[in-house]
């Protein structure tokens, strides 16, 4: 890569590689790397993911192979990086009994896109997460009406 041209940078660390994109972006300079989301940096910077050349590998490749040290896993196959998920968890007991609440959180789904918003705002503002709740409300509300009944969503569009 470098007889190519690219500037090759180990940032040493988290910080330092949050500072080579903000240096980047600053100088209006390009910047190519990998990184993590939701995060305030991938919201600030408007970070880009690329569409992956190889598709999705499968778990057993990636569990039994890709994560584990070289010398366990000899014959690796090409595949994209894995994707996350975040599940909200509850007991049998809410299961059963929790009403609206259950349809609530079944509903409830925040877009990567809105929450890289909200940690920027964190961030910029020093905010709590009772503010940033506040400003997710006041700012996003074709989400979160999504998830709530009509008349919900009228009592916290008067509450606000």
């Amino acid at each position: 890569m470098e007889d190519l041209g690219w500037h090759l940078v180990d940032p040493g660390s988290a910080a330092g590689l949050d500072g080579s994109i903000a240096r980047a972006v600053d100088r209006g300079e390009y910047w190519f790397g990998y990184y993590w989301s939701p995060t305030a940096v991938v919201g600030k910077y408007n970070l880009v993911m690329l569409e992956w050349e190889t598709p999705w590998g499968g778990s057993e490749n990636w569990d039994g192979c890709i994560v584990k040290p070289e010398q366990e896993c000899l014959d690796p196959q090409p595949t994209s990086y894995t994707e996350s998920e975040v599940h909200t968890v509850i007991t049998d007991r809410l299961m059963q009994e929790g009403g609206i609440a259950v349809d609530y959180l079944a509903n409830r789904i925040f877009p990567g896109e809105a929450m890289n918003a909200m940690l920027v705002y964190m961030t910029d503002n020093q905010a709590t997460g009772e503010a940033a709740a506040f400003e997710f409300l006041a700012t996003h509300e074709d989400i979160w009406t999504q998830w709530v009944t009509e008349d919900a969503a009228a009592a916290i569009r008067s509450a606000l």
